[in-house]
């Protein structure tokens, strides 16, 4: 009788032995599905973000070259209304000193390229 519950006792260990293993892999299996799902979620979140990245990296990158176009178009309309009136004043002092006699106090005209070109 010893024989068979030491035989019965056994059985058991060993049936809890395989039941514990089986619960321990469900479990370690379900923790990997766990992980690779969360790594999945994540991979997509890091390339939206990516995406998203290099969209306003080349938004920006236009924007930048606009505004540098918009300014050098500006600097360039200003340069010849500058020139232009430049030239009327000139026309004006000829014309005062041919026809009146005026004289006008010579003073340098500034080049407004120079002033950039000197920073």
């Amino acid at each position: 009788m010893i024989d068979l519950k030491n035989s019965i006792d056994v059985l058991l260990g060993i049936f809890a032995l395989v039941a514990i293993v089986y619960r321990i892999s469900h479990m370690e299996a379900a923790i990997y599905r766990e992980i690779d799902k969360v790594s999945d979620e994540l991979r997509k979140e890091v390339h939206l973000i990516q995406m998203d990245f290099f969209t306003h990296k080349t938004d920006y990158t236009v924007r930048k070259e606009w505004q540098s176009d918009i300014a050098r178009g500006l600097k360039q309309m200003i340069k010849h209304k500058s020139s232009r009136l430049n030239f009327h004043i000139i026309d004006i002092q000829r014309h005062l000193e041919k026809h009146t006699g005026f004289i006008i106090r010579s003073q340098p005209v500034a080049d407004p390229d120079e002033d950039e070109n000197e920073n």
